[in-house]
Order: C-alpha cells, then structure tokens, then sequence
C-alpha cells in the first residue's frame, strides 16, 4: 500500500526542476569550450605570425613593420589587425650582420566573449594579452 501511494504521485515538476540546474551549467561549458578554442586558435596564429615575420626579415637586408606584417599575412589570419602589436628586435634599420639573432614578438589584445568582470563593474573591461615570440637568425647583413 505504501509503495501504491508513492506511484500515484505527480513527477511533472522535477523535470522543470532539473532542467533549471542543468541548463546554466551546460551553457557555461559551451562557452568555455568555446573562449578556449579562441585563444587556443589566437595563440598558434600569433606563432605562426611571429615564425613568418622572423623568417622574412632574416632573409630582407633592410625590412620596415608595416613589411613584416604584410609578409606574415596578420591581416588575413587575424580577426582585427588594429588589436596586433609587433615588436622585432633589432629595430628596422638598425645595423645587424650575418649571424645576428632577430627576435619577433607578437601581441594580440583579445576580448573575450564573456567579460568575467562584467559582473562586478559593467564599466570595467577585461583584455588579456596573447603573445607569440620567434627568434631566427639573420641570414643577409644591412
């Protein structure tokens, strides 16, 4: 008899219950999922940036920035070219010879799709800089 009573009652609102759990928690492993495959996308084109804009200037006697940007392809492999900075050492037209280490960094300023901090201050913006360094050695003297 005890187990008849049990049976007889209505299960609608569990379902509704559960539903209002489980859907915050899977939207937010979707969007995790989906901000780490960002940066993780950003991370080895920023590599892959800074690998290029290296090889062409230990191959270029006298390379400008804006000509390491171009030969790295940054504006067709990026989503904003305006967010990159790319910082090569030594500077263009400083005097280098054969041999000579050049090193490329790239930074990219993402904004995520979810600001963390949006939720304290909505003024308050969160960027965090994703970086790609090369180094390769220069092949031609200035």
């Amino acid at each position: 008899m005890f187990l008849r009573i049990i049976s007889n009652r209505s299960h609608k609102g569990s379902v509704m219950a559960e539903a209002a759990l489980t859907i915050p928690l899977l939207l937010g492993i979707t969007f995790i999922i989906i901000e780490f495959g960002n940066v993780l996308y950003l991370t080895n084109t920023l590599n892959q940036i800074s690998r290029s804009a290296a090889r062409s200037a230990s191959v270029t006697p006298s390379y400008t920035q804006q000509g390491l940007i171009d030969a790295s392809r940054a504006s067709a492999l990026l989503p904003d070219i305006s967010k990159l900075t790319l910082n090569v050492t030594p500077a263009p037209g400083a005097v280098r010879s054969i041999g000579a280490t050049i090193t490329v960094t790239a930074q990219y300023s993402y904004i995520p799709l979810i600001n963390p901090f949006g939720f304290f201050n909505s003024n308050q913006t969160w960027a965090p800089t994703i970086r790609g360094i090369s180094a390769a050695r220069s092949e031609v003297s200035s």
